[in-house]
């Protein structure tokens, strides 16, 4: 009995997060995803940290808390955007992965 127990204790502490199954969740990444995508291709001038941060966030389809901190006015700029974006759509402000130490 011990064993079952342990096993099950097991498999639900590696399952994967109910939030990545949801399906708001996976929308509003996708949401988060497209309109990232179109100011990093028009923004030459974001900064390499925000990038990586940012695609690193998505990688993980928005489940990762990870810190996109705007270094410089592009940055910030689309930090802002993309925030009335997710806001406009229903997204709370905890969804966002910007923030810096």
């Amino acid at each position: 009995m011990k064993k079952v127990f342990w096993a099950l204790a097991l498999q639900l502490a590696c399952a994967p997060p109910l939030a990545a199954l949801d399906t708001w969740s996976l929308e509003k990444c996708s949401i988060y995803t497209k309109a990232w995508r179109s100011y990093d291709a028009g923004l030459p001038e974001l900064s390499t940290g925000f990038r990586a941060s940012n695609e690193s966030f998505i990688a993980t389809n928005c489940q990762a808390r990870v810190s996109a901190c705007p270094s410089n006015d592009a940055d910030l700029e689309v930090a802002d955007q993309l925030s009335w974006i997710m806001v406009m759509e229903g997204a709370p402000g905890s969804f966002l992965p910007f923030s810096c130490s």
